[in-house]
Order: structure tokens, then sequence, then C-alpha cells
């Protein structure tokens, strides 16, 4: 069976090792878009990258989607070699994505059946492309996508998912609801015989909902309905309109009339893809091996491994880095600290092991410090590194750096579609706690142009209020009625923003001359306007914008100075309302 696996540590490899360990030298193949490492020898390695960059080829004209980087590729002998490394009883492959590689473990495919490598190779490509998709969809793609053969004879029988196909006609279903609704860590999955039924009916599945004139149509709405979150049953029910048990009864007899043919990949040789193959030492495949034991769980056989490739090479700094992280791993935070230094003092030049340490750190709960460290230092080795630059744009932010976040950020040459929404929020915010607010406006309405739910929405327009606004005070009352002074934002430089104004004020606004200021049990000020006099209480004169006003007031008549007042009408109220504001002309 195959497997997937997300967000596991990176695998790194160490190349640099000198070794007098009694194993056979690996060899590698490196292509534009792959670099495969093969225990099988030179011939395997470059079968297997030469078949990879024709599914590769086959994809991207299928599907429009490809991979920004390289896949790393792991190939052993045979399923004994393998078998150590196995992710999960039931995987005969898989495929390990992390922030800063995608590698496969497989196989020699010996045969030439890529099958095995093309289901992993499109688990790549949907996690590169951010599609995030429930297991039974994701696997069942995966299914559908791997029907391949390597010749250029066209298909002539439908015979290439016999073995799918057979299952499902000789063997009891999986109920329908509980294909779509079992989890990725389900234990039927590690069962060689459930796992079979999981992966055949969600082959089937998968396949139906892409090619049947029934179901296809619908496709995108339930590949969108999945990827914002919405669980299958209520998908498939959603986008359907359809009863589950009617979709599952549409699924068996397209199972016993469907007839696949297998998608023919043109051939390629070695001429018409630039191939350089190379033999690499035991102990750079012994480095391999060891971080595969990291990402599958065995961490103490993996520092045995290393620790004896560091006593072997005790300045090669990729080791230490190794460590490091393998100590993340195991929480155990002063010796990735010890180990990291090491790495420094030896001159570690690899930007991509300084950027996992500092993500693999930062998820380890280290000190800022210690990862915008290792962060750092990958930049200046990598000048145009955009992981490490947004990394550090975050902790500046976080740490009121705000010139500096700025600058990581627009040191970024590519933002991805993934990150657009976050990028742009965290300029905004660097940009408008800066006070540069019409680029924080911009980076702000950017921000919203790439958000995908309400709550992006809700926060990118937050940012473009707070670049063009201040904060000030105001007075409010609370669910008790009591009146009590709250933060508010205002427009940028308002010239007549008044605190005393509540947010539930119905305003009334009148210029007038000032006629009589009444000091009785509840103040009280009497205006001349064109229509009359106008009596406004004031039960807190304190509560009261004054501007121009005189030093101090008598009670009592008034000189009928000319004034403008605002005042919250009380219709209820014996006056027109309670004063809120006055000046004075």
């Amino acid at each position: 069976m195959l497997s997937r696996v997300y967000r596991l540590p990176a695998l790194s490899v160490v190349l640099a090792c000198a070794s007098a360990a009694p194993l056979a030298a690996a060899n590698r193949a490196r292509s534009a878009h792959f670099e495969v490492y093969s225990q099988a020898g030179e011939r395997s390695a470059q079968a297997v990258v030469l078949g990879l960059e024709r599914l590769r080829a086959l994809f991207l004209h299928e599907t429009g989607l490809g991979l920004t980087r390289p896949v790393r590729v792991i190939v052993f002998r045979s399923r004994r070699e393998y078998d150590p490394y196995r992710l999960r009883p039931a995987a005969d492959a898989y495929y390990v994505g992390t922030e800063t590689a995608d590698s496969i473990v497989m196989i020699d495919p010996g045969s030439g059946d890529f099958r095995i490598a093309a289901h992993e190779y499109a688990h790549a490509v949907l996690d590169a492309n951010l599609i995030e998709l429930p297991p039974w969809l994701s696997e069942g793609l995966a299914e559908v996508l791997s029907a391949v053969r390597l010749d250029d004879r066209p298909a002539r029988t439908a015979a290439e998912m016999p073995y799918r196909a057979a299952i499902l006609r000789s063997h009891p279903w999986m109920p329908l609801a509980e294909l779509v609704t079992l989890p990725a860590d389900s234990p039927l999955r590690d069962r060689r015989d459930t796992s079979e039924i999981f992966y055949a009916e969600s082959w089937a599945f998968s396949d139906m909902l892409m090619a049947s004139p029934v179901y296809s149509p619908r496709s995108p709405n339930l590949f969108a309905a999945l990827s914002a979150g919405t669980p299958s049953l209520k998908a498939l029910s959603d986008v359907y309109a359809k009863p589950l048990e009617e979709i599952a009864r549409d699924l068996r007899v397209w199972v016993q009339v469907r007839r696949v043919l297998p998608i023919a990949v043109p051939h390629l040789s070695s001429s018409d893809v630039a191939v350089e193959v190379s033999e690499i030492s035991p102990s750079a495949w012994r480095a391999l091996t060891a971080d595969l034991l990291v990402a599958t769980g065995r961490l103490d056989q993996a520092q045995t491994e290393y620790q004896e490739l560091a006593r072997e090479a005790p300045e090669n700094a990729d080791v230490s880095a190794a460590l490091a992280r393998l100590a993340l791993r195991k929480h155990d935070l002063a010796a990735a600290r010890e180990h990291w230094q090491e790495a420094l003092a030896h001159g570690i030049r690899d930007a991509a092991a300084c950027y996992r340490y500092a993500v693999a750190a930062s998820e380890a709960g280290m000190a800022s410090d210690d990862v915008a460290q290792a962060l750092e230092r990958a930049v200046l080795l990598q000048p145009a590194f955009d992981d490490a630059h947004f990394m550090l744009a975050h902790i500046e932010n976080n740490a009121g750096r705000f010139e500096t976040a700025v600058e990581h950020l627009r040191s970024m040459a590519h933002v991805s579609a993934a990150r657009e929404f976050p990028y742009w929020t965290a300029l905004a915010y660097a940009l408008g706690e800066l006070g540069w607010r019409d680029q924080a406006k911009a980076a702000a309405d950017h921000a919203l142009e790439s958000a995908k739910t309400p709550v992006e929405r809700s926060r990118a327009l937050e940012l473009a209020e707070i670049a063009q606004t201040d904060v000030a005070v105001r007075f409010a009352r609370d669910a008790n009625g009591t009146s009590r002074l709250v933060t508010t934002r205002v427009p940028h430089d308002a010239p007549d923003f008044n605190p005393f104004i509540e947010p539930a004020d119905l305003i009334g606004r009148v210029e007038g001359k000032l006629q009589e200021i009444s000091c009785s049990e509840t103040a009280k000020i009497v205006v001349q306007t064109a229509t009359g006099a106008l009596t406004i209480a004031m039960p807190d004169p304190l509560r009261v914008e004054m501007r121009n006003a005189p030093p101090e007031f008598i009670c009592g008549l008034q000189p009928l100075s000319a004034v403008t007042v605002v005042y919250a009408i009380k219709p209820e109220a014996q006056t027109a309302g309670i004063l809120r504001g006055i000046e004075f002309h």
C-alpha cells in the first residue's frame, strides 16, 4: 500500500562525511526537477530520474499543476532494505512534505512499474499547491493519477487498474460513510487487508467524481467545500443534492461498468533531459537513512547513527546541525543549542539546514533570539532566501523592530499564493506601527484582495482602519448603564472628535447665542437660536468639551456670546437633551 505524511522533519543530505564503514556506495542522479539517491546502482538512479521527469511532464499537461522546487527521491534496493524505514506497516512508499523539501521514499521499481512513484508524486503536487483534501479523496486522486504506463504504445485493454477493481469486485466494501470520515491515522490503514479496501474504494470513488458525466461537473464545487473545511458527509450531500446511500449505489454501478485505460507517457532519454549522475559515499547514504529514521519517529536509532557519523567526521557542520535538530525533536533544548553552536563553529554553509533548524527551534519553544540567529545565518549564506526573510519579519514585528521587519518582507523575491495574506498583513501591521499610513493602507488593501475567509477579510479591514485612524478614548455605557472611558479609533488628525459623545448618542447641533446658565440641582444652559430658546441639560460640567471658552462661568444671564452647541438628543427628558460640547466664537 501507499502512504502520505505532512510536515515531518526535513530530510537533509550530508555529503561531506568521510567514512570507513563497510557499506556500498550509492548513486545520485540529478535533473532540473529531481534529485534521486539510489541504493540500486547508477542505472537505477538514472532510470528513476528519467521516469519522474516523464511523470512531471504528464502531470503538468493533465492538471496544470507542478512544483517550484526539486523533489528528493530515496530509492532502496529491495524490500528488505526498505523495511527498517517503513513509515507504517502497509506503506510500500511514502511522501514527506516539509517547509523546505519534498521527498519521496520508495523501493527500486526495477521492472519499470512507476505507479507507486506516480502516486507519491501526485501527493507532492497536491501538497505543494496547498490542495488540502480529506484522506479518502487525497489518496483516491493520487491513485487515479497513477494510472500510467511509461511507454509509447497506446493502451488497448482495460487492464491498468485490475488490482483495485478486482478487490472491490471480490471483497466486502467499507460503508461509504465510514470511508469518507476515516481519519488519516486510523488503525484500519495500518492493516494490509483493510488498507487495500480503503485505497481501492477511494480510487473508485475519486474516479467516479472526476470522470462520471453525472458527478464531474460539480467536482470543483466539492473541492472548494472540502478545502474550506466542510466535513465530507455534508459537502457530498450539499454539492450533489443526493443522500449518501444513493451516491453509494451509483458508485457500485460505476465499478461494474468502468473501464480505465492507462495514460501512456511519452518516452524520454538522457539526451532529452540533462541528468548528472555521480557516486555518493557510504556515509552520505547513512546520513540519508538517519534522517529517515527521524522522519519515521525512530529517534534513538537516528541519534546512534548521527553520533557515529560525528565521531567519523567531528568537523562536519552538517552532522552537528542534524544532531541539533534531532535534539529539538527529543525536547532537549540545551543539547540542541550546544550542537548548533558546533555547527556554526564548524562553518555551516547550508542555508536550508539553518532554516530547518530555525523552524524546529521555533516549534520547540526556543527563544526568539536563538531562532533569529539561525535565520540570519541562512540569509547571510543565501541573501535571496524568501522563507528565512519571511520568518525573520515576524520575529522582528513581534519584537517591535518594525523597520527591520519591513526590510525583510521587501527583500522577498517571490510571495506564493498561500503566503499572500500573511505577507500583506505583516507588512500592513509594520508600516502602520511606523506611521507610514498610505503604504500601510495599500498593504491592507492587498491583504483584503488575498483574503479567503470572513476572519481574514475582517483582519484586513481592521488593518486598513488602523492605517487611517488614531487611538482615542471616549465615554460609553456598559451593560448596567454606567458611563466608562473606553478606547476607540478616530480618523487621523480628526479636528472635531469629541470624547464625550457616546456611541449610542443621537446628536443635535445648533448655532446661536448663550443666553443663560442655570445652576440649579441639574445645571442647564439656554441658547437663543433662530427658532427660539433651547434648554439643554448639563448634569456634569466636567464631561463637556469646551472650545475657546472663558476661564470661568457665572451662573445666570450671559452676555449673549455666539456659540455652537452639540448635544445628545433625549426626547424623553425635560430638556432638549444633554450637553456634549460647546464652542465659543
